[in-house]
C-alpha cells in the first residue's frame, strides 16, 4: 500500500470512529429522553404509599414511588393487629422495627361517663382467644424509617423525590406530571396521597363530606408505673380516652 492510500485508509477510520462516536452520543440522547413506562406509579410515600410500592417491587412490578424525602415529624402511633403484622413480615420490614413497638395483650374497657346505670368493665385478654397478642403499637416515625429502609434495598422500585402536581389517566398508561418538571407514565397508579387525593379526582371518583362536629387530641406520655402491656379505654361522657401502651413506661394517648 504506498503512502497516499495509507493516508486515505487513516482518514476513513478517523472519519468512521468519528461517525460511531456521533452515533453514540444520538443513541444516548434518545435513551436519556425516552420516557420509562413503569408497570405501576404510587404517589404519596406515608405508611400505606410506602408499604404498597414494596410489595408490588417485592414480586416483580417495575414501580415508582412519587413522594418527597422529609424528615416525618408525624408523633402519632399506629396499632398493628394480626394481618398488617404478618403482611409486614413478609414484606421483610417488620424485623427493622420489632424492637420499637408495644405488643398489645389485653384491652381494657370502662365505663366513666357518671351515669347512675353505669355499663361493667370488660377485660379482653389475646390468651383467651388463643393468642400471643392482639398487635402491637408502634410511633409512625419509627415504622415509616422501617419502610424507607426496605425500599431502598429493592432494584426494581424507583424513588423520585418529587410531588405530583397532575395526574392524567389515558390509554395505555396514565401520565403523571411532578411538580418539580417531568413527567412519569405507569399502567397503574396506586394513589395513597391524602384526603385531597390528585388520583382520586383524576379518577373521578366524588366524596361526600360530613361535619361531625368532633375533634381528637393525641399525645405521648411517660408513667411511673408499668402499664403490662394493657390498652386501656375509658369512656367518658365528652367521649372515649384511649391509653395504648408503647416501649417502656410510655403510652400513646387519644
Amino acid at each position: 500500500m504506498c503512502t497516499c492510500e495509507i493516508a486515505a485508509f487513516g482518514r476513513a477510520c478517523a472519519l468512521s470512529r468519528l461517525e460511531i462516536a456521533a452515533g453514540r452520543s444520538q443513541l444516548w440522547t434518545m435513551m436519556a429522553n425516552s420516557s420509562v413506562t413503569y408497570d405501576v406509579a404510587v404517589v404519596g410515600g406515608g405508611p400505606a404509599g410506602l408499604t404498597t410500592a414494596i410489595a408490588l417491587a417485592q414480586y416483580g412490578a417495575n414501580t415508582a414511588l412519587i413522594a418527597r424525602r422529609a424528615p416525618y415529624a408525624d408523633n402519632r402511633t399506629t396499632a398493628l393487629l394480626g394481618a398488617s403484622i404478618d403482611l409486614l413480615q413478609r414484606l421483610n420490614v417488620w424485623q427493622r422495627c420489632e424492637d420499637k413497638a408495644a405488643a398489645l395483650k389485653t384491652m381494657w374497657l370502662a365505663d366513666d361517663t357518671g351515669r347512675l346505670i353505669r355499663a361493667p368493665e370488660v377485660r379482653f385478654s389475646s390468651e383467651e382467644i388463643g393468642l400471643e397478642t392482639f398487635g402491637y403499637n408502634i410511633e409512625n416515625r419509627d415504622l415509616i424509617t422501617a419502610l424507607e429502609e426496605r425500599a431502598g434495598g429493592l432494584a426494581n422500585l424507583t424513588r423520585l423525590d418529587d410531588e405530583a402536581q397532575s395526574v392524567a389517566p389515558d390509554d395505555p398508561a396514565v401520565t403523571i406530571h411532578r411538580a418539580g418538571g417531568g413527567s412519569v407514565a405507569a399502567r397503574l397508579v396506586v394513589g395513597a396521597d391524602g384526603r385531597h387525593s390528585l388520583c382520586r379526582e383524576a379518577a373521578g371518583i366524588d366524596v361526600t363530606r360530613h361535619d361531625l362536629a368532633q375533634a381528637a387530641l393525641t399525645f405521648n406520655i411517660a408513667h411511673t408505673r408499668p402499664h403490662r402491656n394493657v390498652s386501656t379505654e375509658f369512656h367518658t361522657a365528652l367521649g372515649p380516652c384511649v391509653f395504648v401502651p408503647l416501649p417502656g413506661d410510655r403510652c400513646s394517648v387519644v
